[in-house]
């Protein structure tokens, strides 16, 4: 859906500015990601997803009504409503997954999810567009709401998980701190949590560069980021079909490193003002960030309590929220102050570092007792 929303504000605006917004705007809701994960590990994970589709399904509504610049300002709170559900259906179903599975199954789970979720992103882009250019975005925008309805249903159908024993009550403040304190205090989290948030910290500014990319270094309409996305869903698909062999193999760590630093180089190669080259570097850099985002996953589920899962996966989606909401806000201004290429350098060299400080880690062990790097 965000994807869509940057194609209808570049093309309704004309400004790689407006586009990078809507993204900045899906974003802020991270910021609330504690008091959603304290509220993610009090409930019914599985009815909490229900109830998260539906209302998702009724927030998106809006949209149908953006036709022009007078009502654009409407992406902008559908865009925020988009991000909270995102943060809360990735706690609780990061929850949900580690009480429903063995924990040898966990990297496998996540990497099959994230290949189906990349392998609707890949034919999305470019049905989204052919409905647009068709019907108009009402369609676009009755088919996001049976989407979340079918999630919904999904999630209802789901066995109930076994219930878990109850888990240590304290100080609402300390409750509310305590995933924050289980990041800080285990070293392999914090290890990813500073790996990802070097990362982000330059990163948002790639969803503003893609338009300048695509605009000033290829020479195509906005619409031609539905055959980059594409692009980046095939990566993301190998990405995923791999991530549960590296991990195995490798450590959970080392895949962090090994996504982030493939992400940095792809950037570095959106400077090359080749659409074939753009192209083979959005897949790379698809393949990296899945590869990276499943490791990052599973590490977080195995290394937390039950109990703590939800509290702890928003305290990263906090934390790593709040850089991304800074870069994205710098990312839309910088786009019109400086060469495109010039960011692309700054921002693939600093990921680039960014995986190296997670391959650095070579004598840390990962939960499952082998090490985190070859």
């Amino acid at each position: 859906m965000c994807r869509d929303s940057y194609q209808r504000a570049k093309k309704l605006t004309g400004s790689d500015g407006a586009a990078g917004l809507t993204l900045f705007f899906f974003t802020v809701p991270l910021c609330l990601s504690p008091l959603i994960g304290y509220v993610i590990d009090r409930v019914d994970r599985r009815r909490f997803l229900v109830a998260t589709c539906l209302l998702a399904a009724v927030a998106i509504t809006p949209l149908a009504a953006v036709t022009g610049r007078d009502t654009f300002w409407l992406v902008y709170p559908v865009a925020a409503a988009m991000g909270l559900s995102y943060a809360a259906t990735s706690g609780a179903l990061g929850g949900l997954l580690k009480a429903i599975l063995p924990a040898e199954s966990l990297a496998g789970a996540n990497g099959a999810l994230q290949t189906a979720r990349q392998g609707l992103r890949l034919v999305g882009p470019l049905f989204g567009m052919a409905v647009y250019a068709t019907w108009g975005i009402g369609a676009v925008v009755l088919f996001d709401v049976a989407t979340f309805m079918v999630a919904a249903a999904a999630f209802a159908l789901l066995p109930a998980p076994p219930p878990a024993p109850a888990a240590p009550r304290g100080r609402p403040r300390d409750e509310f701190l305590a995933g924050a304190r289980h990041l800080a205090g285990d070293p392999l989290l914090r290890r990813t949590v500073t790996a990802f948030c070097m990362m982000f910290a330059v990163a948002g500014a790639t969803e503003s560069l893609i338009f300048a990319v695509i605009e000033h270094g290829l020479g195509r309409p906005p619409e031609f980021t539905a055959v980059t996305s594409t692009a980046m869903g095939v990566g993301a698909i190998i990405g995923g079909l791999g991530a549960a062999a590296v991990i195995a193999r490798c450590g959970e760590l080392f895949a962090i490193g090994a996504g982030i630093a493939l992400y940095g180089v792809a950037v570095l190669l959106w400077a090359v003002p080749a659409g074939a080259v753009v192209l083979a570097a959005m897949a790379t850099g698809g393949a990296g960030l899945t590869l990276a985002g499943v490791a990052e996953a599973t590490l977080t589920q195995r290394r937390s309590p039950g109990h703590l899962v939800g509290r702890v996966s928003a305290a990263f989606d906090a934390v790593a929220g709040v850089v991304q909401l800074a870069s994205l806000a710098a990312g839309a201004v910088l786009v019109s102050l400086f060469d495109h290429r010039v960011l692309l350098g700054v921002v693939g060299v600093t990921v680039c570092l960014a995986g190296a400080h997670a391959l650095r880690a070579r004598s840390m062990r990962s939960p499952a007792g082998h090490p985190t790097a070859a």
